[in-house]
């Protein structure tokens, strides 16, 4: 399992990115739509943080059903996850598990959803 572990969440109006290894919160970002960014942006961004971590990122993907992930690059048409030697992609649905508070980033509004997805050791 790798040390490095990513949750995406898209909806309409934003894309919140977290980012935490084994110490806490390595990145906070709140982006625009993922349907008005560049196809491969969101691959890129997490396949650097990778590169930039010299290790394979965990990364977890939850929107609603309507979101087209394949869109982004992440995921064939038949819904399977395009893994590479940098990450490894998972869909989840949002589960709300209590767990342990690790160093947090602040600033950028409340990450409840995307820990609690990281939280829940699915990858």
């Amino acid at each position: 399992m790798s040390s490095i572990r990513a949750t995406v969440t898209a909806s309409s109006c934003e894309t919140r990115i977290l980012v935490q290894d084994s110490i806490g919160d390595v990145l906070l970002a709140r982006l625009g739509p993922l349907e008005f960014a560049h196809r491969y942006a969101l691959r890129m961004l997490l396949e650097g943080i990778a590169l930039w971590e010299q290790q394979t990122t965990d990364v977890v993907l939850y929107a609603d059903d309507s979101f087209d992930w394949h869109r982004v690059g992440l995921f064939d048409a038949l819904g399977v996850a395009r893994e590479t030697a940098l990450l490894k992609v998972e869909l989840a649905p949002v589960e709300l598990r209590p767990g342990r508070r690790m160093t947090r980033l602040t600033g950028l509004g409340s990450f409840a959803r995307e820990r609690v997805q990281l939280r829940s050791g699915r990858m």
